[in-house]
């Protein structure tokens, strides 16, 4: 008799746990992308530009999950400045837009949704890391402009936090490290205006010329897979 009541209260336990945490979350990220490369060396948050995508997370664990986004994003850039005179030969700027399609890892540095401390990890700061692909329309080689893909590398921080057992909040900041240098190059930019190379040095050096970018913004998603728990008394496993 013991032995059944035992069972019924694991089981029952396992039920309700099986509650606390998600797998899965879908959603939306709104916020904004800024680029910086040759023509925006060091200012972070220069000419921001808006930027709005989908978000899926997938939970591993309380401390591991995995995030695959598709954003589209806008960025601009103009050559540098001293007072109001443009540094580089001639007045040039660019205005596009970019598509954002990657998967990160993101690593909490607190227990975020953990089973049985539901109220005790509702919020956690975390870092982020992974791959990505941009596309975007290439001026390189054709003046009309093609469709082109190139590899970025995103990473950055960001913190989450539970409202309830549906709806989470977040905000993330990332860097992508693009293979390109023509993100800042849009169409016939006209004779002696080279984005590329905003300074006339004359040289090409990958490590310093490769354009980057950044999204920064609020994450709104909502749960959609509660998490199963198995739970084993040496002879039966009960799984909701």
């Amino acid at each position: 008799m013991a032995k059944h009541i035992a069972l019924v209260g694991v089981a029952l336990i396992c039920s309700l746990t099986s509650q606390a945490q998600d797998k899965l979350e879908l959603g939306l990220f709104l916020g904004g992308a800024y680029y910086m490369g040759d023509l925006n060396p060091s200012q972070h948050f220069l000419n921001t530009r808006p930027a709005a995508g989908v978000v899926v997370r997938y939970a591993f664990t309380d401390r591991l999950a995995a995030k695959l986004n598709a954003i589209g994003a806008g960025l601009s850039g103009s050559y540098p400045k001293q007072g109001d005179k443009y540094i580089g030969i001639g007045d040039y700027d660019f205005d596009r837009v970019v598509i954002d399609v990657g998967i990160t890892g993101e690593f909490n540095f607190m227990s975020y949704d953990h089973m049985f401390f539901k109220q005790q990890s509702r919020f956690t700061p975390y870092l982020t890391l992974g791959l990505a692909a941009t596309s975007y329309e290439s001026y390189k080689d054709d003046s009309d402009g093609k469709q082109r893909i190139v590899l970025s590398l995103p990473f950055g921080m960001g913190v989450k936090y539970k409202v309830n057992q549906w709806f989470r909040l977040g905000f993330e900041w990332t860097m992508r490290k693009t293979f390109t240098d023509d993100l800042d190059l849009v169409g016939d930019v006209g004779d002696g205006i080279d984005p590329s190379d905003p300074y006339h040095f004359n040289s090409k050096v990958l490590t310093h010329n490769n354009d980057w970018y950044s999204l920064v913004g609020f994450t709104v998603t909502l749960s959609m897979w509660p998490r199963k728990l198995e739970c084993n008394d040496g002879t039966r496993s009960f799984n909701k």
